[in-house]
């Protein structure tokens, strides 16, 4: 199999088990990775999928063999292995997760020493130790055995309740209703809801990595937890990613919301709690800027992934970075995407506001979005992308990632999937009929120019 097979960017790599990802690759990577921490102690954690066992023993057998000392905390969501980073002063890590794919895919995430996913540069770097295979082995005497971090989760979640005003959470005695897509948070998430006062009703709880529904928390795949809501008269429903960095939402009355609502959601409590300016990708809804205009915050569009909007976060000073995939990173507290601590936030808001879930939702200024996968092979995606920016060259189009396009009304996004062969095309504008033709007309050229049709 070529590289070329793979996923690579800022979240990791990535691919089909034993297609694109194989063991070996896996070994060449955390080898890589071992030399670029150069020999010092690494934290990993795997999420529930089959095939993480497997790629866990690959990952140690290559750190180990560079001399790192590995801190394994086994099922563990990302945003714990980030915090044990930190926590633990380690050189790096790797999340063993293929996060919101199914379960034919699985990824390595990396993690630079503070925690945060790595960012471009360091990408960069690690892939040139990997295609140099330039890996630093330890001799025999340098092999350590594998250490636990038993005590890291409770650490981790006295770390979000310090960002929380907890007692206001208890006090509501909130009913939650929470779809664990049988992935890696349940354990910590019992902890933490039943430490704010709360009561849990699990679906898809027990890590079995068999997943119900597909992963990623779109209103589609919250169906389940939506009847748990109206079933038990819950305050809120909610669902977390295989490996709790994504979150989406659902109100008291059983609705489920886009996964777009839930970083202004979480932008409304933190900006509150702290002003600052807030970073998202140039495929997110509006409705954070309207949110945040009217706190008088700015907020920084950049390329879509975790590491990319994390590491421009940062930069920024921003006080929270996200995207409209659910993911959000409450910055500096956190340096990566949680979910915990976005429900949390929810949480506190509805406490403190005495809003429900619904009103606070309601709220957001109407925007429609849509959105549309196109299967596209690698060899052709980047020449799409470019012949739709030389047709849209007099429309000032945003080429930081794919073509952005903006208008007083609305704005339309075309751009390569960083997680799967596919072009994506968003769209949102004040209108439905708007948002629709401008994503069925950038569709057909891009069908157009796959067919070998020029479109232009």
């Amino acid at each position: 199999m070529t590289l070329r097979e793979l996923k690579i960017g800022a979240s990791g790599v990535r691919g089909v088990v034993g297609d694109a990802l194989t063991p070996e690759l896996v070994v060449n990577f955390a080898c890589a990775l071992g030399t670029w921490c150069g020999g010092g102690p690494v934290v990993i954690g795997r999420d529930t999928r089959r095939s993480s066992t497997a790629f866990r023993s690959a990952v140690v057998s290559g750190l180990l063999s560079t001399g790192c000392r590995v801190i394994d905390l086994g099922v563990a969501p990302s945003p714990l292995v980030s915090f044990a980073i930190r926590e633990l002063g380690a050189s790096g890590g790797i999340a063993i997760t293929g996060s919101h794919n199914d379960a034919g895919w699985n990824a390595l995430k990396f993690f630079g020493p503070d925690g945060a996913l790595l960012n471009a540069a360091k990408n960069e770097e690690l892939l040139d130790v990997y295609h140099g295979a330039a890996f630093e082995l330890a001799a025999w005497d340098r092999l350590t055995p594998v250490e636990a971090a038993p005590d890291a989760g409770a650490r981790y979640l006295e770390h979000l309740f310090s960002a929380l005003d907890a007692d206001a959470i208890r006090r509501r005695r909130f009913r939650l209703a929470v779809d664990f897509t049988s992935g890696a948070c349940g354990a910590l998430a019992s902890q933490f809801f039943g430490s704010l006062g709360c009561t849990l009703l699990p679906v898809n709880a027990d890590p079995t990595g068999e997943f119900a529904h597909p992963p990623a928390p779109t209103a589609a795949n919250m169906r389940q937890v939506a009847a748990l809501v109206r079933g038990f008269d819950a305050d809120l429903g909610a669902a977390l990613n295989v490996d709790g960095d994504r979150v989406g939402f659902v109100t008291g009355d059983g609705t489920a919301l886009s996964e777009e609502y839930s970083l202004p959601l979480v932008a409304a409590p933190r900006l509150r709690r702290r002003p600052g300016p807030v970073v998202t990708n140039l495929s997110t809804s509006g409705m954070v800027e309207a949110l945040a205009r009217a706190r008088g915050q700015r907020v920084i569009r950049g390329p879509v992934g975790e590491g990319q909007i994390v590491d421009l976060g940062l930069a920024e000073a921003a006080v929270l970075a996200g995207e409209g995939s659910g993911g959000i990173a409450v910055l500096p507290i956190s340096v990566a995407y949680d979910g915990l601590l976005a429900i949390g936030l929810v949480l506190e808001e509805m406490a403190t506001g005495g809003a429900t879930l619904a009103e606070l939702a309601g709220g957001f200024p109407a925007l429609f979005m849509r959105k549309r996968e196109l299967p596209c092979p690698p060899n052709l995606v980047y020449k799409v992308i470019e012949r739709f920016r030389r047709h849209h060259a007099e429309d000032n189009p945003d080429c930081t990632d794919g073509v952005r396009l903006l208008w007083e009304d609305a704005w339309l996004h075309v751009r390569a999937s960083g997680t799967e062969p596919l072009l994506r095309i968003i769209a949102e504008a004040s209108a439905p009929e708007r948002a629709d033709a401008l994503v069925a007309d950038a569709a057909a050229f891009a069908r157009r120019i796959t067919s070998g049709r020029e479109g232009s």
